[in-house]
């Protein structure tokens, strides 16, 4: 499916979420391949992502670009988002899936931030707007929740600036490479 029939379909995929006045979200597009392939290959994201490929290489990056497009068209809606950083583009990303069945109640988010952008609260500010964009458009929507490896710290912090609660530990939820690790969730309640 060409980027073109998807836009003819789908009004959504020219949609900017603005952050502030250096950050905005969009969706994603086939030339931030760069930046996806440059800042996935961290070692930050080996250790704090489920599914994200290490090392980064440019097929993944393809190989993904090419899913998001195929939930756009699918969906009708953007459902991954481009962190764009108003000089340097895409910065990280962020997304939503539905939880607990089709009633679209629940959602679980995901996100990750370029290492030169840490540290800067960028993150929470995004994480807090993107949200307030969930319940604002899908009035259906009562919960959103987040899973972080017990060791990422940082993640937690993010969420809780952001508004999120912790609402339980889970051992040994995740498999990583054959290890088991423990989880936290926290939930914000529209």
């Amino acid at each position: 499916c060409a980027v073109s029939d998807i836009k003819q379909r789908c009004p959504m995929m020219q949609e900017t979420l603005p952050i502030n006045n250096h950050i905005s979200l969009t969706p994603f597009n086939d030339a931030d391949k760069g930046n996806l392939v440059k800042y996935l290959n961290d070692e930050a994201m080996r250790r704090n992502t489920l599914r994200v490929p290490h090392p980064y290489t440019p097929k993944d990056a393809d190989e993904w670009l090419e899913k998001v497009k195929q939930t756009l068209a699918d969906r009708g809606r953007t459902v991954n988002w481009a962190i764009r950083h108003r000089e340097a583009g895409a910065i990280g990303g962020i997304g939503s899936f539905l939880k607990n069945g089709l009633d679209g109640h629940s959602d679980e988010i995901g996100y990750w931030i370029a290492g030169p952008f840490r540290g800067q609260g960028i993150m929470t500010e995004v994480v807090r707007q993107f949200c307030a964009h969930l319940f604002d458009t899908r009035p259906a929507l009562l919960r959103i929740e987040a899973w972080v490896f017990a060791h990422n710290q940082a993640s937690v912090r993010v969420l809780e600036k952001a508004g999120f609660e912790r609402e339980g530990f889970s051992r040994k939820a995740f498999f990583k490479n054959g290890t088991p690790l423990d989880a936290i969730l926290l939930g914000m309640i529209k």
